[in-house]
C-alpha cells in the first residue's frame, strides 16, 4: 500500500452560503496554484476528515 503524503494544514477556509437555511463549509490547503481537486465526502452530518488531505500531493494539487 502507497504512503500517504505528510499532514497539512488549510491555508483558507469558510461557509458558502448556498440557501437562505443552508451553508457549506470548506477548506483550501495544498498548492495555491496547483490543479484543483475538490474532495466531496457523506451527506449532511458526515463530517470531512483531516487525513482526506493527505492523499493528494500538496506540491501539485490545490485541495478544496
Amino acid at each position: 500500500m502507497r504512503e500517504l503524503y505528510p499532514p497539512i494544514e488549510p491555508y483558507n477556509q469558510g461557509n458558502l452560503k448556498v440557501s437562505d437555511l443552508h451553508t457549506i463549509y470548506f477548506e483550501e490547503s495544498g498548492n495555491p496554484q496547483g490543479q484543483p481537486v475538490v474532495v466531496l465526502h457523506g451527506g449532511p452530518g458526515g463530517g470531512s476528515q483531516p487525513s482526506y488531505r493527505r492523499y493528494f500531493n500538496p506540491e501539485a494539487w490545490r485541495i478544496v
